[in-house]
């Protein structure tokens, strides 16, 4: 059976495969790189590979076996975790499209001990998750926070963080990236938005935070901090 699925996968069938999810991928705008068996199937809208490189070093020194990526989107960082360095890796998403995208990227690229789950990210399906060592939760809190307010975000971040075995990698969008509209619907974080970040993020409980790197931002110049949350 196991020969039959690598032929049809390696074949032409396979080839058909790969041709479908280029056409999901032309359908709409995938947030993150995707390659199948090296080739590119999209490139992605920010420079990830950056980012994991820094999360990578975190994982290792921290001893992480078990990540939770929550919104993981194309599943990069899912997929990542797992080839890298070997751990048990959970992507959740609401997006049919990318979880498709992230599925067979993991499938087709043989990598071991990554998966995903079609989930929608409301506090009351988080409380329902169990712990892992690493969680990751990037890109995500600041459409929370504009749509249900600082007071729900921060609620939101306490139930994330009794989740969190080791650490909590996190970014979010920030009041000063004004090429985007929503920007203006984020409370002012002032001159010093990561410093803004940072407070709110210890108003949540976690008992260190560490800003590790910066990296740009979503369609614009702005750089935003990348943070490790110890619960």
């Amino acid at each position: 059976m196991n020969i039959k699925i690598d032929q049809e996968i390696d074949g032409i069938p396979g080839f058909l495969y790969e041709l479908a999810l280029r056409r999901i991928a032309r359908s709409y705008s995938p947030y993150q790189p995707v390659s199948i068996k090296g080739k590119p199937i999209c490139p992605g809208e920010r420079k990830h590979s950056d980012r994991f490189a820094v999360i990578r070093n975190v994982i290792a020194s921290m001893g992480a076996k078990t990540v939770l990526d929550l919104g993981c989107a194309e599943g990069y960082f899912v997929e990542q975790a797992a080839a890298q360095c070997g751990c048990v890796a959970l992507g959740i998403d609401a997006d049919v499209r990318r979880l498709s995208l992230a599925q067979a990227s993991v499938a087709l690229n043989r990598v071991k001990g990554a998966g995903f789950m079609y989930g929608e990210l409301t506090l009351e399906f988080v409380r329902m998750l169990p712990m892992f060592d690493a969680v990751f939760f990037m890109s995500i809190l600041h459409h929370i926070m504009y749509e249900r307010g600082v007071a729900y975000a921060l609620e939101y971040m306490m139930g994330i963080r009794s989740k969190v075995s080791k650490f909590l990698i996190f970014d979010m969008g920030q009041s000063d990236e004004t090429e985007n509209a929503w920007a203006s619907l984020l409370p002012d974080m002032g001159s010093n938005p990561h410093l803004w970040v940072k407070h709110f993020l210890e108003s949540a409980g976690f008992s260190k935070v560490e800003k590790l790197t910066e990296s740009d931002a979503y369609q614009g110049v702005t750089k935003r901090a990348l943070f490790c949350l110890i619960p």
